[in-house]
């Protein structure tokens, strides 16, 4: 059934106004205006569909095997049922990857699922208006996109936005007018689910823009050594990366139906730091499979949800739809076999012993097993503290043990000890711009209620090299957390790790991975949050080359 949506009559280039958020969803996926003003709600990684008042008070809820759309349908007899979304036959390339979007009497409404926007079309296709601000940091919400997977509206103009990946949904009002302003610096990098390592070598990309990123370890957080790939048409260049391979001076990444082949050199004995054009392009191959390559007798696992044994004669293989994992003897792929006992299962990873490690996306933990299968234990602790884990995806075990874990929920990456206690976090830098307060290092929060007094080690912060702050916080009552980042704003980019900050006995906070890696005017900033609101403190200093 069109909608027969009397406001777009009127609006010529509609935009969103926020009204309010629903959370408390695992992956919400596609949520629809029944025509009682109620919410339905198809929650894939719950296996249900939910029924709900907008204040999110739950009416109903129906268990539904891996729910992929709800349709309009009346839902008294406890009956829903799910479909493949559909798409205008128009829909084209202006779209980097499209949501299930609304039809209306005037037109379409369509979420673009990585550019965080909502579009308008009229009935022919032609563009009408786009809006929606992308959110710098999960989880912000209050009006900010992540990811918008599906739109649908009301007869009266409220916008139902589902955000599968933050486990929400917004409501919007449209209204005429410009679009809010996006941020300053937008293009936030972030880490995708695939993570490989090798040596004191990790491999990590960023899918939407392309990019992938050579990290060495040795320190207290891995530091970018190369970035490499982009995106775009070139040999060399993605649209979208959907897995890799780390080896010995050679790099196989998958993506737009291509493997595509690197080669690099690195000497584990030269000095920490960054080395532009390292990683240099040689071929790329045409592949039409799935996720492991074979040349000759070697296999060369190209995504995170596959493992290969030690001994090379098995792999372990990601089941998520079934949640099991599934081993698989070499080279005859016969199922030897089977662990259950997830949510969602995500990464798999064989450690040194022989013991199997896998991420539960669902759970947000990760488990390890026994090479027989037997359960050992369970780690890691679901949240968006520096120590916890959202949507754990990929793992890598580095040569001293090391779990890597793919923090996919919180944007970045988390490592842990061989015994699965926490070691650190770490990540693509985020991006702000702010305005200048000069030295000391003493100064007050942007609001007035805090005053910041930080020192680095060594004493004066360095250029290109990891450093450590310790900071203290005076005013303004319980303080829940300190974050401490800093940006280039000439530049439009943050650091190139995310660092830890810790509260030490004596009351102060030691921030560890601090890296401004190139010359110029950096800007330092301070988020203090007392659990209710989050102040910024800044400071700004110029490194010469």
């Amino acid at each position: 059934m069109l909608i027969p949506l009397l406001i777009s009559t009127v609006l010529t280039a509609p935009q969103g106004k926020f009204i309010t958020q629903i959370d408390g969803f695992h992956e919400p996926v596609h949520a629809i205006w029944l025509p009682d003003g109620s919410i339905a709600v198809a929650d894939r990684l719950a296996d249900e569909i939910s029924v709900l008042e907008v204040t999110g008070e739950r009416l109903k809820t129906v268990r539904v095997e891996n729910p992929l759309k709800v349709t309009k349908i009346p839902y008294s007899d406890g009956h829903f049922t799910y479909e493949e979304p559909e798409y205008p036959d128009w829909l084209g390339s202006d779209i980097r990857k499209a949501g299930i979007p609304c039809q209306t009497e005037d037109g379409w409404i369509v979420p673009d699922i990585t550019e965080h926007s909502i579009r308008h079309y009229d009935t022919e296709g032609n563009f009408l208006s786009k809006w929606g601000v992308h959110a710098l940091l999960p989880h912000e919400g209050e009006g900010k996109l992540h990811y918008p997977n599906s739109v649908d509206i009301s007869e009266d103009g409220k916008v139902l936005i589902c955000e599968g990946f933050e486990g929400r949904i917004q409501i919007f009002e449209l209204v005429e007018g410009e679009p809010e302003s996006q941020p300053l610096v937008s293009n936030v990098a972030h880490f995708g689910k695939q993570i490989d390592s090798r040596g004191d070598l990790i491999l990590v990309a960023e899918p939407e823009m392309g990019d992938l990123y050579l990290l060495r370890t040795g320190l207290d957080v891995p530091i970018e050594l190369t970035r490499f790939g982009g995106e775009g048409d070139a040999p060399h260049q993605f649209k979208w990366i959907d897995g890799f391979w780390l080896g010995e001076g050679e790099i196989k990444v998958r993506g737009d139906g291509f493997i595509k082949s690197f080669a690099f050199k690195h000497d584990r004995e030269n000095r920490m730091k960054q080395v532009p054009g390292m990683v240099k392009f040689q071929t790329a191959e045409a592949f039409k499979g799935n996720v492991v390559q074979q040349v000759g007798h070697n296999y060369y696992p190209l995504s995170h949800s596959v493992a290969l044994s030690l001994d090379g004669l098995s792999m372990w293989s990601v089941d998520a739809v079934g949640e099991q994992v599934v081993k698989f003897s070499l080279p005859d792929f016969e199922v030897r076999q089977i662990l259950r006992g997830f949510i969602e299962p995500s990464g798999v990873a064989i450690e040194q012993n022989g013991n199997i490690l896998i991420s539960d996306f669902g759970a947000s933990h990760i488990k390890r097993f026994s090479p027989d299968g037997e359960h050992i234990e369970t780690f890691g602790e679901k949240g968006t503290d520096y120590y916890q884990m959202l949507k754990p995806a990929g793992i890598t075990i580095l040569d001293d043990g090391t779990i890597v874990i793919v923090d996919w929920g919180n944007h970045r990456a988390q490592s842990y000890h061989p015994d699965g206690s926490w070691q650190s976090t770490f990540g693509r830098g985020r991006h702000w711009t702010r305005g200048k307060n000069p030295p000391p290092y003493s100064i007050a929060s942007n609001m007035g209620t805090y005053k910041v007094t930080f020192s680095p080690s060594p004493n004066e912060m360095p250029l290109n090299e990891v450093f450590e702050l310790t900071t203290t916080i005076e005013g303004g009552g319980v303080i829940r957390s300190l974050r401490v980042d800093a940006a280039m704003p000439e530049h439009g980019h943050g650091m190139m790790t995310d660092p830890s900050t810790v509260l030490q006995e004596d009351g102060s906070y030691k921030t560890t991975g601090m890296l401004l890696s190139m010359p110029g005017l950096w800007e330092i900033y301070f988020d203090i949050n007392n659990g209710q609101t989050i102040e910024r403190a800044q400071d700004s200093l110029i490194l010469d080359p």
